[in-house]
């Protein structure tokens, strides 16, 4: 096995990577746009979370994480490579990429709302318990940044900076796509911000820092709000 996955060319070891990683998220995805090509919702949309279904995403995710990883320990890269090193810097870098979405969040929101009447709803967050809100904020930034930044940009880097960046992004916001247009455009800028951030410093932590703190800010005052 691992002399057949040794002899990849680089296109296909990004085509198996992406399908470990995301092809259940990718065929949902897909699903989800056929079924609604004709309409494709501009009011809000509402996110129906609980804890078995973020249990059952953390279980996902681990997993899939954990196979993609052997697969790079084969293939000669691991996280390291992407360059997950916790500073200092690192954690002050990623407060403030934070808090620069957050105003980006804000000046998108009133534009998706005022051109398609479009806005995301966490108030269907219902059954969360603040444990596992702590949980899917901790496994699915780690999950997400490191393969659509750290994966997507050590397989692309040779396209150059935009295409990297652009593709990237755009695949961030097509795997939200579900969450209707604001849900895309969303997470295009920020797949746009970490990207350049990413391409500049080549650091994993003030990424997957950031995007656990939005997490947080979205879902903890639902939590503590209906306890």
């Amino acid at each position: 096995m691992k002399s057949i996955i040794r002899s990849f060319s680089v296109p296909t070891e990004f085509c198996l990577v992406t399908f470990i990683g995301f092809g259940i998220t990718i065929a949902g995805t897909l699903v989800w746009l056929i079924d609604h090509l004709a309409t494709i919702p501009t009011g809000p949309t509402a996110l129906r979370l609980d804890n078995a279904g973020i249990m059952e995403g953390v279980v996902l995710r681990v997993v899939t994480l954990s196979i993609v990883l052997w697969i790079g320990s084969v293939r000669g890269w691991s996280l390291a490579t992407f360059g997950l090193r916790l500073s200092w810097k690192g954690t002050v870098a990623g407060v403030l990429l934070f808090l620069a979405f957050l105003l980006i969040q804000r000046l998108l929101g009133f534009l998706t709302r005022e051109v398609f009447h479009s806005t995301v709803d966490f108030h269907r967050a219902i059954a969360l318990t603040v444990p596992f809100i702590i949980l899917i904020s901790i496994v699915n930034p780690v999950f997400e940044e490191a393969l659509e930044c750290g994966y997507f940009f050590q397989a692309l880097q040779s396209r150059g900076m935009w295409i990297t960046v652009l593709a990237s992004a755009t695949f961030r916001g097509f795997l939200h796509a579900n969450m209707g247009i604001s849900g895309f455009v969303f997470m295009f800028v920020e797949g746009l911000l970490h990207g350049f951030f990413y391409w500049r410093w080549r650091q994993l932590w003030p990424l997957i820092l950031a995007h656990a703190l939005q997490m947080l800010y979205s879902l903890l005052p639902r939590a503590l709000a209906a306890s």
